[in-house]
Order: structure tokens, then C-alpha cells, then sequence
């Protein structure tokens, strides 16, 4: 009978264990499937992201490049506009939400640099035909014209550089998320543990 019994628990602990490694098997595949499923999808958002921030850069260092700034042309500001909208179509059909409200806030502030840069432009050109039609208005005031816009410009570019860090933080977080994490495992950690009944004794 113990030899049975013996062969009977054998058997079923074999069965156990190629039960359990089974599962482990195709939850192992499964999550490898996933993980490059978020891969795959992942990449093209990496593209879009890098490339938004880095035509925000180089529009800030067009700014505040040390060597000074030197006044747009109507056609630059044509193209940094058109340039930005279509970097920002590319990225807000990726998402996900909480990328695309801090691209929003970018977006914002990558065009109102755009702006200032088309009145800096409109002050220098009304300042040189003010010299050409000898215009009551003094030099010293075209001139004060003239830096409060480029201050204001730099004002501007400031607030994008802050702007380009914040989208840099959640985008970087969320393209590091961990994506072999099962769904599962996670829903398991957040249900609450209760604790063992109590038995009355007999």
C-alpha cells in the first residue's frame, strides 16, 4: 500500500511540475511577445520625440547664440512655423496623453519665440524707414524700441528652454517605462493582502 501510495505521489508530483513549468513557458513567451510588441510601438515615438526637442534646441541656440542674434527674415519664420507644425502632427497621433499635453505647452512656447522674432523684425525695418523719411521720432527711441524686443525675445527663448526640459522629463519616463512588466503581476500587487481567517478551536 505505502509503495502505492509512494508511486501515486510520484506521479503526481511530475505532474505538477510539467504543469508548472508549462505555465511558466508560455507566460515567458508571452511576455517576450509583449515586450517587443512595446518595442516595436515605442520606436516610432522615440523618432517623433527627438525630433520635436531638437528643432526647439536649435531654435533656442538660434536665439541665444553667443555671437549675438542677427533679425529673421519673413521666410524663416515661414519655415520654423511650418517646420514645428508638422514635427507636432507627426508626434500627437503617437501619444500617449500625458506626452502630448507637455508637447502642447512646447508647441506654445516654440511659437512664441516665432512671434517675437516677427516683431523684433517689424521694429528694426520701422526704425530703418524712419531714417529714410528723417521721422521726428529720435534714434534713442528706435533704439529702446528695438532692445525692449530683443529682451522680450530672450525672455521668450527662456521660457522655451524650460519648456524643452519639462517635455524632456516625460517623455524620457515614459519611453524607460518597463514594458516586460505583465499587467497581471501589477494588478496582483495592487489587490490588497487579507489576512488569514481565525479558527475557533474545537
Amino acid at each position: 500500500m505505502e509503495a502505492v501510495v509512494a508511486v501515486v505521489g510520484t506521479l503526481l508530483g511530475a505532474l505538477a511540475g510539467a504543469v508548472i513549468t508549462g505555465w511558466w513557458q508560455r507566460e515567458g513567451i508571452r511576455l517576450t511577445v509583449r515586450a517587443e510588441h512595446e518595442r516595436e510601438r515605442r520606436q516610432p515615438r522615440a523618432d517623433a520625440y527627438k525630433a520635436f526637442i531638437r528643432s526647439a534646441i536649435t531654435l533656442r541656440e538660434r536665439v541665444l547664440d553667443n555671437h549675438g542674434y542677427e533679425d529673421s527674415t519673413e521666410e524663416e519664420e515661414k519655415r520654423l512655423r511650418s517646420e514645428i507644425n508638422a514635427l507636432w502632427t507627426d508626434l500627437v497621433f503617437l501619444g500617449p496623453d500625458s506626452v502630448n499635453l507637455i508637447a502642447a505647452t512646447l508647441l506654445d512656447a516654440y511659437l512664441d519665440v516665432v512671434r517675437q522674432m516677427t516683431a523684433s523684425r517689424h521694429i528694426r525695418d520701422s526704425w530703418l524707414r524712419s531714417q529714410d523719411a528723417d521721422s521726428d521720432e529720435s534714434e534713442e527711441h528706435w533704439h529702446q524700441e528695438y532692445q525692449d524686443s530683443l529682451d522680450a525675445l530672450d525672455h521668450s527663448a527662456g521660457e522655451l528652454t524650460l519648456e524643452i526640459n519639462a517635455f524632456a522629463a516625460v517623455s524620457s519616463t515614459f519611453l524607460n517605462g518597463d514594458v516586460t512588466t505583465s499587467r497581471r503581476s501589477l494588478l496582483r500587487r495592487r489587490r490588497r493582502t487579507l489576512p488569514p481567517p481565525i479558527l475557533e478551536r474545537p
